[in-house]
């Protein structure tokens, strides 16, 4: 982690030169055929939307980003939908990690659209998708739309986070699990044992291992927002989810 906070403003700075280009070449309907420079704008703006907040406490920047990106993961998805040559590889499920982006910009009702669209397509999921991120997928998508399967999807996560490559991330079922209660207690419980996992996942060969998650959690502070809008009472604040950025 020290290694990247200390070249944060650096790399913030390249980041936002570098968004200048890839909204030129989003914009061009032939460069952006195959939706690969939405794609980079979209995770670009992640990163830049998190390293504002870490370097100048700029919530409203974060907010921004956030919605930006997630908005653009939308239209890629609208686009492939209606025929358009775009990268299968954008369409998977694994688009729910962009989702956990939309709730973590408190917009909720951008969440139920992303998150709408995300998955039913198992052909594409077979070709591209590991069976982790499919379980992950199909419960915070079931999460989000607060449907009726829900409850059978997290069971499914718990099962295969269950597994010892996975168990860093079975803490998202039992959050999932207990906003289903209505249960904060259950839940605090459950979001200390995010950042616990979070920190062990952002070092070594930990998948945010290089990215903008070692600074900020954002699936940590999208799953606190999913739980407060649900009703769940949330008092957190530490470096990782920051209080100020709950909904």
């Amino acid at each position: 982690m020290g290694g990247l906070i200390d070249r944060l403003p650096i790399l913030l700075e390249e980041a936002e030169e570098d968004i200048y280009f890839l909204r030129e070449g989003a914009n061009n309907v032939e460069k952006d055929k195959n939706g690969s420079f939405s794609n980079n704008l979209a995770n670009l703006l992640r990163f830049v939307g998190v390293a504002q907040y870490v370097i100048n406490a700029d919530k409203q920047a974060f907010i921004k980003a956030l919605q930006e990106s997630a908005n653009i993961r939308i239209k890629i998805i609208e686009r492939f939908d209606n025929g358009e040559p775009i990268s299968k590889s954008y369409v998977s499920v694994i688009a729910y990690k962009h989702l956990f982006s939309a709730l973590s910009s408190g917009d909720f009702e951008l969440s139920i659209r992303l998150a709408s669209l995300v998955g039913g397509r198992k052909e594409i999921e077979t070709e591209y998708d590991h069976p982790f991120d499919i379980a992950f997928g199909y419960a915070l998508k079931a999460m989000v739309l607060n449907s009726v399967d829900q409850e059978e999807q997290v069971m499914r996560l718990r099962a295969i986070a269950s597994e010892s490559e996975n168990k860093d991330f079975i803490c998202y079922a039992n959050a999932f699990s207990a906003i289903q209660k209505n249960d904060s207690d259950l839940f605090m419980s459950a979001i200390n044992e995010v950042i616990s996992a979070h920190k062990r996942q952002s070092i070594g060969n930990g998948v945010f291992k290089g990215l903008e998650d070692e600074v900020l959690c954002v699936w940590g502070i999208g799953l606190v927002n999913l739980a407060k809008q649900r009703g769940i009472e949330c008092v957190l604040d530490n470096h990782l989810i920051p209080s100020i950025l709950s909904r």
